[in-house]
């Protein structure tokens, strides 16, 4: 499998397992109690903007190193400098990831000079557990140094929701059903921690970014599996049944249409300059 290929590697059973879950921006602060408690602070459960940005970057950067990812070995050498380029994240931010990849231990970092770049070590790559397809040319978009529809998942509880749906979706295909996959939203909801009841916000916002196409259940069909959800992935060869192919063209054609990619690469390079 070489670099100019159309999809990359995603070992999955760390997905099946839970693992996305743990990227979560819900933890454990003193919150101060209202009046006439006012002055007393209470652990509660709340909403942490560091750690919604900390798994928005590492989730994100996590796809980068599978993309370039070597196919036999699960080995990647890449300098701060490519990675800067390929996800669009500062040097500190890269840093903070691969510590929090670490953590997890989704990933291991080989120690060597700086110069010689930094090679990582995806663990479970060669898991005889399943394994899964990243779109890694679809993520490109036409971009040949970034890989720039990852950038559209900016730092917001939406993105983060749509990113650990779309990973869990990548997880989920069904090679037997033409790479289909079918998830109901308690299915969806249980794999990613994500709330029931914003499941179908990053359904949408998924396929706004033209990540996926889906297929609503007929919950007139006395079949439980197909009052689920069906999500085809974008970039992957993989196409609706001949029933469905009318459907999926009309729902295109209505989606309003993207700005070009050159423009959109633009506008990148000058936030980017703004922001220095």
């Amino acid at each position: 499998m070489n670099d100019r290929s159309s999809w990359a590697k995603l070992p999955i059973r760390w997905i099946h397992e839970g693992g996305l879950a743990k990227f979560t921006d819900r933890a454990i602060r003193k919150v101060p109690m209202e009046w006439p408690l006012s002055g007393i602070e209470v652990d509660a459960e709340v909403d942490v903007e560091v750690l919604r940005n900390e798994c928005i970057a590492a989730l994100r950067l996590y796809l980068v190193l599978c993309c370039k990812t070597d196919f036999k070995t699960g080995l990647a050498t890449l300098t701060y400098p490519q990675l800067t380029r390929l996800a669009k994240m500062s040097r500190a931010v890269i840093s903070r990831s691969f510590k929090r990849l670490e953590q997890e231990k989704l990933i291991a970092r080989q120690h060597q000079a700086l110069k010689q770049g930094t090679t990582v070590r995806i663990e479970g790559w060669n898991d005889e557990y399943a394994w899964g397809k990243i779109p890694k040319l679809w993520l490109h978009d036409g971009s040949s140094e970034r890989l720039l529809l990852l950038t559209e998942f900016n730092y917001c509880k939406a993105s983060l929701d749509a990113l650990k749906v779309f990973i869990a979706i990548l997880a989920h295909r069904d090679r037997s059903r033409a790479g289909i996959a079918t998830l109901s939203y308690d299915k969806l909801a249980f794999i990613t921690g994500v709330p029931r009841y914003r499941v179908a916000d990053a359904i949408t916002k998924l396929y706004d970014m033209e990540l996926i196409s889906f297929r609503q259940g007929d919950y007139r069909d006395l079949n439980p599996m197909d009052r689920t959800n069906r999500y085809l992935v974008r970039g992957l060869g993989s196409y609706w049944p001949v029933e469905d192919a009318a459907e999926d063209m009309a729902t295109t054609q209505l989606r309003p249409s993207k700005p070009p990619k050159d423009a959109l690469e633009a506008a990148i390079d000058f936030m980017d300059k703004g922001s220095q």
